[in-house]
């Protein structure tokens, strides 16, 4: 799958983050500063960034936002555009000698559930005291420990991206095959549960929010 990532000169239209599920496929909002607002669009694999104008876009935003029902979005020019797989992998381990592997080096998450900058600063804190205590006081532990340590809070993630993926985006165009019909399904009775689960509310917050 792929995203059509915006960044539009608008103010935000929602107080939150806020996601989109409709049968034409996924649609995200995302405040960045009182003036600039970025938005997503799932997108057909292959079609260039620019294909569609800045109207054709807004007027996509307005129909899977429910912008008939809930207010129209507020518009602006777009500064940027640009298109993200939404592709996961992993490098284990991530200590080779004395090169230590961080950030996207270490792994790379689809945008859906907004992890990667999280890991990516959790395992810059986990290296630098790992170092600090290696460097200061001869104590290699930290170190040694960096990869596994590093590697339970990535696969977790990697865990909750995936559900998150599989939750906000209509299946791909196969034709209305029985598979098809079957992962919808699957879709709506997630989306069913956290409406009415608290439970499943709580365990989603709690992956949300955590790392």
């Amino acid at each position: 799958m792929t995203w059509l990532g915006l960044l539009a000169e608008a103010p935000p239209s929602l107080d939150a983050v806020g996601y989109a599920l409709h049968d034409r496929g996924f649609a995200g909002h995302m405040a960045r500063t009182p003036q600039v607002t970025r938005y997503y669009l799932q997108w057909q694999r292959g079609t260039a960034a620019d294909a569609w104008s800045e109207q054709r876009i807004w007027d996509e935003l307005d129909i899977r936002m429910g912008a008939a029902d809930h207010g129209p979005l507020h518009r602006g020019p777009f500064r940027e555009r640009g298109l993200f797989d939404l592709t996961c992998d992993v490098i284990e381990p991530l200590r080779h000698g004395s090169l230590f592997l961080a950030g996207d080096a270490a792994s790379l998450l689809a945008p859906a559930a907004a992890k990667g900058a999280n890991l990516a600063v959790l395992a810059a804190e986990i290296l630098a005291t790992a170092l600090l205590g290696a460097l200061t006081r001869g104590d290699t532990t930290g170190l040694d420990g960096y990869s596994d340590r590093c590697l339970e809070h990535i696969w977790k993630a990697q865990e909750f991206t995936g559900w998150m993926t599989r939750l906000l985006h209509s299946a791909p165009e196969t034709g209305g095959d029985a598979g098809s019909f079957f992962q919808a399904g699957l879709r709506r009775s997630r989306i069913a549960s956290l409406r009415t689960s608290r439970i499943h509310q709580d365990w989603f917050a709690a992956n949300y929010v955590g790392v």
